[in-house]
Order: C-alpha cells, then structure tokens, then sequence
C-alpha cells in the first residue's frame, strides 16, 4: 500500500494552513489609524460571509477520500490489485466534527483487521494522514469562513490606498501580515513572513447575498532555509446544511519540493447544531 501522496498532501496543507492561522489573529502593532480607516476595515468585515455570525456552532460530517484516483495516480492499473486494495481502503470509514472556532477533531473505523503488519502499518499512516490533513485544511478553509479574514477595526494596522486596491499591514507577535484587498473588499492576497518562512496564500471569492465565500485558494510556503517548498492549489465545493454553507467536495493538487500529488475529498451525511 503506496501512502507517498499522504506526505506530499499533509506537508503542504500543513505548511499553508499554519502560515494561514497566523494572520487570523488581531494583535498588531502597526500603528493607530484613523476613521476613515476604521469604516473600510468594518466595510471589509462585513463582506466576509461568517459561520460564526450565522449561528454555527458545530459541523459534522463522513469524510469519503477517493481512493480509486489515489491508486491510480500512484500507478497501479492492475484490476485484480485494484480492485483488492479497493477493497481494503474502502473498509476504512472517517468522521468529523468541527466547533464554532474551526477546531476539527476526526475519527475512524475499519470494517476488518488488517491482514498483517504492513498493511497495518499503512492503515496507522492513513488515519493519521487523513486527521492532520483535514485538519489543516480547515486551518486555512476557517480563515475565510468562521469569522471574517480582516483584523478587528479598534486594533493597530496600517491601511495603504493603492488606488484600485488597499494594502493592509500589521504584525502578529513577530510576524509581518500584509493583505490586499480589492476596491469591492475581495481579498487578492495574503502573505505571511516569520523568521522561519513566506507563506502566501491568495484565495478565490464567490460574491453571496451574505457575503464572500471561499471557493478555494493557491498557495506558495517557503522555508527560510532548507527543503519544504510547497505550492498548493485547492478547489472548495460548498452546499447549504440548514442554510449555513459547508463544504461538500475538496480536491487539492499540490507539489512539495517539486514533487506533484492529488487528493480529491468529499463530505457528506453532514450535520450542523446552531443557535
């Protein structure tokens, strides 16, 4: 049983979603700004379709990896070996759940032992695969969709007029945020540097009566030194549960270090608790 492509995925979902977090906080120490400043900053706010505003208060759902296209992106075109370790893969059986801050908790089941250590072995690299993977997707995926992605407008940024765009920096602890926004508010960019990577991620808006919603994102994470050059691309299908959009299919093409993976996930039997 192949599990490259988990390493390849995790390590760049991983590297993109924890640069993400960072600019989710709103500690800042760019400087005081004025009222006008102030009121883009709401204006932007308010764009931002938010989970956490509609009443979420917790996400639940299977997660169906499509195991087929793994195998066969791994090259294994056999029948007889596909179809047995379709069989195999297809035993394994995950859930989630998520709270209203985007902490994602995954569990999983298995409809038989393994026949032996290795596969074992591999199943144990799976189910962790899978959990760090859905999590850190949701990582940079709660960015943009439990609260919105701009800081709070009574804390410290600097707010630069590019004419047909803004540039909003600020500091969180030690690292440098920068964000640029479009004149209608639709985030183009946002780069984040540390003393130990660059990480940019420059998302896709769809533009909802309720306000933007994330349609997916590419990515570039670099290391300050060493190996761990990710680029990411991610595509988010969402579909309404009780009115709240969630994602319903995720597919990620990404290369670490020049090396190229696919993963196509999707969500289903999902669940929402609301107030």
């Amino acid at each position: 049983m192949k599990t490259r492509w988990f390493g390849l995925f995790l390590a760049s979902v991983l590297a993109v979603s924890g640069a993400a977090a960072v600019a989710q906080g709103t500690s800042s120490t760019a400087g005081r700004n004025n009222a006008t400043q102030q009121q883009i900053i709401q204006r932007g706010r308010d764009a931002y379709y938010s989970l956490r505003a509609q009443g979420l208060d917790e996400f639940q759902s299977t997660i169906k990896p499509n195991w087929e296209n793994v195998l066969k992106g791994q090259g294994v075109s056999d029948s007889a070996q596909l179809d047995a370790a379709l069989k195999l893969l297809n035993g394994l059986h995950f859930t989630m759940v998520m709270d209203k801050d985007g902490k994602v908790t995954v569990t999983h089941t298995s409809d038989n032992e393994p026949p032996n250590e290795q596969v074992r072995a591999g199943f144990n690299q799976i189910y962790s695969g899978i959990d760090q993977a859905v999590s850190g997707f949701f990582a940079t995926w709660s960015l943009f969709m439990i609260t919105p992605p701009l800081p709070e407008v009574n804390s410290n940024y600097q707010l630069d007029d590019l004419g047909s765009s803004y540039r909003l920096t600020y500091k969180d602890g030690s690292s440098d945020v920068v964000t640029i926004l479009a004149r209608d508010m639709s985030i183009s960019e946002v780069k984040v540097t540390t003393a130990q990577f660059t990480s940019t991620v420059r998302p896709r808006m769809n533009k909802t009566t309720r306000g933007f919603v994330l349609a997916g994102y590419d990515a570039d994470y670099t290391p300050t030194s060493g190996p761990g050059v990710v680029h990411l691309d991610v595509k988010i299908d969402h579909a309404p549960v009780q009115g709240l959009q969630l994602p319903v299919s995720l597919v990620a093409d990404t290369t670490l270090d020049g090396a190229p993976t696919h993963i196509e996930l999707a969500f289903s039997d999902r669940q929402v608790k609301s107030h």
